[in-house]
């Protein structure tokens, strides 16, 4: 299996986290499923560490305004 990029691990958490608050309003959990199904979602080490990963980068990297020109 390929090894996911930090912006696909989020995005895959994310997507994670939108079928559960979906199954959530079908009925098809209950409120106290769907927070733990929530807390494992977010709750992983490779998640804090995509997360801390683009934030370090974007601090290291940062991109330039929209409204300065690039040379």
């Amino acid at each position: 299996m390929a090894q996911l990029t930090h912006a696909e691990q989020i995005e895959q958490s994310y997507n994670l986290a939108m079928m559960a608050l979906a199954d959530y309003l079908t009925h098809e959990r209950d409120a106290a499923a769907t927070v733990e199904r929530l807390i494992r979602i977010l709750d992983r080490d490779a998640l804090r560490d995509a997360i801390t990963e683009v934030l370090v980068d974007s601090c290291v990297h940062p991109r330039p305004a929209a409204d300065t020109p690039i040379a």
